[in-house]
């Protein structure tokens, strides 16, 4: 025998034991889950396997040495990025690095395992990394960051020892800008001249390189021509190829080969910039090993073949003299109010009206056009009522800045305004105001005015206001906000009106009573005719559409609609006929469809007719039978074919 106080301790120690296990499991759960969230980032950080190569030395001054990495473990897209971790390093001062090529590959493969097929893919990116060294000497490149959206891993720094190149007397390269003051935001035309007095047939490989190319703004370079000359130019987004013009020059002697190719530099930013230089790079042949093999093809004891490799290859380089560039922001003395950035020379603007007859308040389109030889991509509409145009206190005018669309030299910008005022006779000429870097002077230029008719706007009366009938017991006097009574003095109060509507005498009094204002209104014998006349309109006109599309139908096709539907329905009655009259009439209406319709599908129509006749034609038929349902079938499936 249990005593009761015994069952309950039992119970307390074993719901104290329940708590303490519970309790346990949760301490394990959470040690357990920093556990695998620990796991979990470094198999994360497993998963992607880098390889890293390196262009073989030497390295030289102004030609790009590769970094190759070779990561496993990203997706196929988006593309990976490579940066210098910027917590640990940056590129020293005479070094340039840009991101090149970075070609995905995909290897798909199948396993066949356990009766089953599985399917696994691996991407490999191959990124390559450029470093470019403007001056010689042993730099530490890195260490980079590879990231593929969450995904990324990083890699230890690159060592390389940058050897200068000597410089080649028979190659020159020069940089040549204008003489004229350079402006902000001015489309400055950059020549650049490679002079070279050697072979060029040994050339292997050459470039041209500025700090003047990464420094401001180039407008969109053309494409070269196909068979043109090419003049390479390296910036830090990558190899430009400019389309070059060549000519022969001698001077010191020599025959130098110059071929010249121009950019358009737009200024972006104001200030003083010394030491802008350029430098240009060759790699060039200057031993051949001949290897000579004799042509499966020639008959001749005599004739060779002569394989060209290089054996030997030296570098080359040549500096212009530095120049230093100074930008100048534009002058505040004599700017005048309808200037807003435009820089160039012969702007012209021109205006047309979308209308020219209006009243007050009416909006009219504005179509205002922009030409010139200068920044039009960039440019922007000054305020219209600057330098004698449009009068604020005549038109309403847009506020903010006017966007545009660019095309092909010319900027056309579309603006609404609105006339205020009933005098105008005319939209004024509108200005704009450039300033000349030639002269370095401000120039305006007006476009026409355009005459204008503006008739006053239509005011609306109480006489043009829908009334209703006021009860007998309500006075026209208007109420206050609160109910109250006011008088109305000079108006006669609005009496025993007819229930219809007026279009005079409007009470424009407010009605602060919500109950009256939202009573729904109880359609009179009128409203009943109207809608009623309104109903059987929209009916008179759908039967007339309806009555004029059947009449506009080829008679053909409608002939052809209604033997489809004849037949069809001669098939489906034949069905329930004793199984004789049924073949009977399904071969009929099959040959009806063949006579009728040239689309029918007459092989099939022609087999289930013949199917027919031997039923009808045979001697042990059994005429109390029905048909086969399959025979009954294969007719349908004609009649439908027709019917599509």
């Amino acid at each position: 025998m249990q005593l009761p106080w015994a069952k309950v301790h039992r119970d307390q120690q074993f719901i104290s034991r329940l708590i303490l296990w519970k309790l346990n499991a949760v301490h394990i759960s959470l040690l357990a889950g920093l556990l695998a969230v620990s796991t979990l980032e470094q198999l994360f950080a497993q998963d992607i396997e880098v390889s890293v190569g390196q262009s073989e030395p030497p390295y030289y001054v102004g030609q790009a040495a590769i970094i190759q990495f070779n990561v496993e473990g990203f997706d196929e897209q988006p593309q990976p990025t490579v940066s210098i971790d910027t917590n640990s390093g940056k590129l020293a001062d005479g070094l340039r690095g840009r991101l090149g090529q970075v070609i995905p590959q995909v290897m798909a493969r199948a396993v066949f395992r356990d009766g089953q097929i599985f399917q696994s893919r691996q991407v490999t990116h191959q990124i390559q990394y450029l470093v470019t060294a403007d001056k010689a000497g042993e730099y530490s490149v890195g260490p980079f960051i590879i990231q593929q959206g969450a995904k990324q891993v990083k890699v230890k720094s690159r060592q390389f020892a940058f050897e200068s190149v000597p410089n080649d007397p028979d190659l020159r390269v020069r940089l040549i800008l204008p003489e004229q003051p350079i402006y902000v935001d001015q489309r400055v035309p950059v020549k650049i001249e490679w002079w070279y007095a050697g072979e060029t047939d040994s050339l292997e490989e050459r470039n041209v390189y500025s700090p003047l190319f990464d420094m401001f703004r180039f407008a969109t370079d053309e494409q070269p021509r196909r068979g043109s000359n090419v003049m390479p130019i390296e910036t830090k987004d990558g190899t430009i190829n400019l389309e070059g013009t060549a000519r022969e020059v001698r001077q010191d002697g020599k025959n130098f080969v110059v071929l010249a190719a121009s950019r358009v530099m737009i200024p972006d930013k104001v200030g003083e910039f010394p030491e802008v230089s350029i430098s240009a790079t060759i790699r060039k042949v200057t031993q051949w090993d001949r290897r000579r093999s004799r042509s499966p093809f020639d008959l001749f004891e005599g004739s060779l073949f002569d394989q060209r490799r290089p054996a030997k290859v030296e570098m080359g380089q040549a500096m212009d003299t530095p120049k230093t560039i100074v930008v100048k922001p534009f002058p505040a003395e004599g700017r005048p109010a309808s200037f807003s950035g435009g820089v160039g020379n012969g702007f012209v603007v021109e205006v047309a009206a979308d209308r020219t007859v209006v009243r007050v308040g009416d909006p009219i389109a504005l179509n205002i056009t922009l030409k010139g030889d200068g920044n039009v991509d960039n440019a922007k509409l000054p305020n219209l009522s600057a330098d004698g145009g449009l009068n604020p206190n005549q038109f309403r005018l847009p506020q903010g800045e006017m966007a545009g669309e660019y095309s092909e030299g010319t900027k056309k910008f579309r603006v609404s305004v609105r006339v205020a005022d009933e005098s105008v006779s005319e939209i004024p000429a509108i200005a704009y105001s450039w300033f000349d870097p030639t002269t370095e002077s401000y120039q305006t230029t007006f476009s026409k005015p355009i005459a204008l008719r503006v008739m006053p706007s239509k005011v609306i009366g109480a006489g043009d206001v829908v009334s209703k009938q006021i009860p007998p017991n309500e006075s026209a006097g208007s109420r206050n906000m609160n109910g109250a009574e006011t008088e109305n003095s000079g108006v006669k109060p609005a009496m025993n009106r007819p229930s219809s509507f007026t279009l005079s005498g409007a009470d424009l009094a407010i009605e602060p009573n919500a109950d009256l204002l939202l009573a729904s209104r109880t359609l009179s014998k009128q409203d009943w005719i109207n809608w009623t006349i309104y109903v059987g309109s929209c009916l008179l006109v759908f039967m007339a559409l309806v009555d004029r599309r059947m009449r506009q139908r080829d008679p053909a096709l409608v002939a052809a609609s209604k033997c489809i539907r004849q037949q069809a329905a001669r098939v489906a009655k034949a069905a329930g006929l004793p199984r004789r009259q049924a073949a009977e009439e399904i071969a009929a209406a099959l040959r009806q469809l063949i006579s009728v319709l040239p689309h029918a599908p007459r092989d099939e129509a022609q087999q289930v007719v013949a199917a027919c006749e031997a039923i009808i034609f045979s001697p042990t038929n059994a005429a109390d039978q029905p048909l086969d349902e399959a025979l009954v079938r294969r007719a349908k499936q004609v009649v439908e074919a027709c019917a599509k």
